[in-house]
């Protein structure tokens, strides 16, 4: 196996298994945890997130983004998939087929895309203040990665998209980034 999907229920789990897609877990209604995390990076170097397509959905993607940060090492590949509103693993794949289910698979967002399209359009971005605001939410939250490769380059779009230089965003990264508490608003649909 090179890639597992996590999603939210067993019958999710079942139902994808009927369907011949088996590499698939299920959170059964509790967050993604780091240790959860961890125990799926000793098998795989790729998670794809494929939560339902509602606003508990959202939240437990967002929450699975924020414990999966400091577990990022150079080489591990997390993304998402955002079902239709209403739809969730077990409905889409009865409908679409697993050939349809995989379509969706395919479309998966990398979390370093999904990361910054939650966060910019909380902020004006033609604006010195919205870029600081970007800064200040963004840089607890790439300060848990660990240092590599991976790190750099979200700091450098980090950078991009503020117009700080990446040498300095680095100088506001919190002592202790993972007892810092990130208020993010919840993420809205894509």
């Amino acid at each position: 196996l090179e890639q597992i999907i996590v999603v939210e229920g067993y019958m999710d789990v079942v139902m994808l298994a009927q369907y011949d897609i088996r590499n698939v877990v299920a959170t059964l209604g509790t967050a993604t945890t780091p240790e959860h995390l961890t125990r799926l990076f000793r098998d795989v170097p790729d998670l794809i997130f494929c939560f339902d397509g509602d606003d508990a959905g959202r939240k437990a993607a967002w929450r699975a983004l924020e414990n999966v940060l400091p577990l990022l090492q150079d080489g591990r590949q997390v993304s998402f998939v955002f079902l239709p509103q209403g739809e969730d693993p077990d409905t889409l794949v009865r409908k679409a087929g697993a050939a349809g289910f995989k379509h969706y698979l395919s479309q998966a967002i990398p979390l370093s895309a999904y990361l910054f399209e939650t966060l910019t359009p909380q902020v004006n971005l033609k604006t010195t203040e919205g870029q600081a605001k970007l800064k200040e939410l963004a840089t607890p939250l790439l300060a848990q990665l660990p240092t590599s490769s991976y790190r750099d380059l979200m700091f450098q779009q980090l950078s991009e998209l503020t117009h700080i230089n990446p040498q300095e965003l680095t100088k506001f990264i919190p002592k202790n980034p993972i007892s810092q508490p990130t208020v993010v608003k919840k993420p809205k649909p894509l």
